[in-house]
């Protein structure tokens, strides 16, 4: 009893001594050299932030992470959130809900959302993006628990103790123990697996089935290269029909989302890792130097490189 005692002591002590070695916000985007971008699963980013009751949020804005409560946000990747102190709000197409001190939620690879901290509470939270077809495969499985269309859980004390360590790491050396952040991070996600067996068609972009295994599809192949002859493939509707219901369900074709996924991921190549341009363009599932360009210069008015440059010293300046 007492060796149990002296246990649960020492555990407390740990979680505590974790969650309180943090005295400035921070934000690190890791290095994702060839070795870590074939693992199953890899961290890209780490960080935490604290909003005091009545400020204003978001307290900064970045060309691809930051974003505005109107706009909300898209990304290429996923992001695991643990809410350690205050409130907020959560909203993705499905609805919005409220998160408290304590919960630990993601967000999926292209599914819109927006957040923010409560006006007389404000928040301290802690969060990692990560990325990997393992991830993927564990979505496409629908196997982890859902709260409104969320998956979300109440962080016990091996939760926290596991994502404080990694982002603790991750603070004090960014570009090492990257094979170790892989392994810590599926350790986290297996808390969202539920006992149950799996329910089916849990995740709605719109209230079109069809158009949502299309959306999936597109955003759990980031990576890879894919047309629109493949989504049509993979869902098993005819093209004309599904171009149809796409546009009349979410206002812009399947080619549309297509290269949204891929811009949105190769501006997150560029401004968070040094990779070369030519490993960008592989890994944002294009073919070429010119369609990357193309890209670029039809939506930011500005070639890949000028995009990097920018991002650099707007990183200086912060």
């Amino acid at each position: 009893m007492i060796l149990r005692l002296f246990g649960w002591l020492i555990h407390r002590i740990n979680v505590h001594a974790l969650r309180v070695s943090f005295d400035q916000p921070f934000r690190h985007s890791l290095p994702v050299p060839e070795e870590i971008f074939h693992l199953p699963i890899y961290v890209t980013a780490v960080g935490w932030e604290r909003t005091k009751a009545g400020e204003n949020y978001p307290l900064s804005d970045t060309a691809l992470l930051g974003f505005n409560w109107d706009d909300g946000r898209t990304l290429p990747e996923f992001c695991l959130v643990w809410l350690q102190e205050g409130e907020g709000s959560l909203e993705t197409k499905s609805g919005q809900q409220k998160v408290t001190a304590g919960r630990a939620f993601f967000y999926r690879p292209g599914e819109w959302h927006r957040h923010r901290p409560g006006l007389t509470t404000g928040w301290t939270i802690y969060w990692v993006h990560f990325n990997g077809s393992l991830p993927h495969q564990w979505m496409l499985g629908e196997n982890y628990n859902l709260e409104g269309n969320l998956p979300i859980l109440q962080a016990d004390d091996l939760f926290q103790m596991q994502l404080m360590r990694l982002i603790q790491t991750a603070h004090q050396s960014p570009s090492t123990n990257l094979e170790t952040f892989s392994w810590q991070v599926a350790g986290l996600l297996t808390h969202f697996v539920k006992n149950e067996s799996p329910r089916q068609n849990q995740r709605h972009h719109s209230a079109d089935a069809q158009v949502n295994r299309a959306v999936e599809f597109i955003w759990n192949h980031s990576h890879a290269f894919v047309d629109v002859a493949d989504v049509v493939a993979y869902v098993g509707v005819g093209r004309r029909a599904l171009e149809r219901r796409f546009s009349n369900e979410l206002t812009r074709s399947l080619l549309d989302e297509i290269q949204f996924c891929r811009l949105t991921r190769a501006k997150r190549l560029l401004a968070e890792t040094a990779l070369p341009i030519k490993q960008v363009i592989y890994r944002a599932g294009l073919r070429s130097h010119q369609h990357l360009c193309l890209l670029f210069q039809k939506h930011l008015g500005i070639s890949p490189s000028q995009f990097r440059e920018k991002e650099r010293a707007e990183q200086l300046k912060s």
